[in-house]
């Protein structure tokens, strides 16, 4: 697949991956810059002060008109809300631990939420651009809820940067472009 893939509605999905503070969120930020119209689709449901103020730095940093989406759980139907533009899905590793930590339907590395948002992108609305953690370079936890939560992002950012248009990863907030 070359770096010119576009689904069959005419747009892009762009995957930006990174571990915490790795400048990820910022350089998605940079990417949705030229777009006038800009949605945020938040996958962090906490109430924590630290995430909140994640989230007005995402708004902050695109401008007043940006639209922003708290969808913990059925990111596809928060990108149903998208009108237009690009959308920034951040991050999918706080969406991985609200449908791990919950009573949802795993068979394996994958739920019903999953496969429903992997769908979505197959033929997203608008320009995406999602957000995710890299998870795979430290040591394995010898906790089974921090292996499986690791290996359910891992899996799933497997199969968006398969579908992605472009995948960059995050390093100390230097972009490398991988695909």
């Amino acid at each position: 697949m070359n770096s010119e893939w576009r689904s069959p509605s005419g747009v892009q999905v762009r995957m930006v991956t990174g571990g915490w503070r790795s400048g990820a969120s910022a350089f998605a930020l940079k990417l949705a810059q030229d777009w006038e119209r800009k949605t945020i689709v938040s996958a962090q449901t906490s109430t924590e002060e630290d995430m909140l103020e994640h989230i007005a730095l995402y708004q902050k940093g695109l401008d007043d008109g940006c639209e922003t989406i708290v969808e913990g759980v059925h990111l596809d139907q928060a990108l149903d809300k998208v009108r237009g533009g690009v959308c920034i899905v951040d991050d999918l590793g706080a969406w991985v631990s609200n449908l791990t930590s919950g009573s949802f339907r795993f068979t394996g590395e994958t739920c019903p939420e999953i496969e429903a948002f992997v769908r979505k992108l197959r033929r997203p609305p608008c320009e995406v651009i999602v957000v995710t953690r890299e998870l795979g370079m430290g040591l394995p936890s010898d906790r089974i809820a921090e292996r499986r939560y690791r290996d359910v992002v891992g899996r799933l950012n497997q199969r968006i940067a398969a579908l992605a248009a472009s995948v960059y990863l995050c390093v100390s907030g230097l972009p490398l472009k991988l695909k």
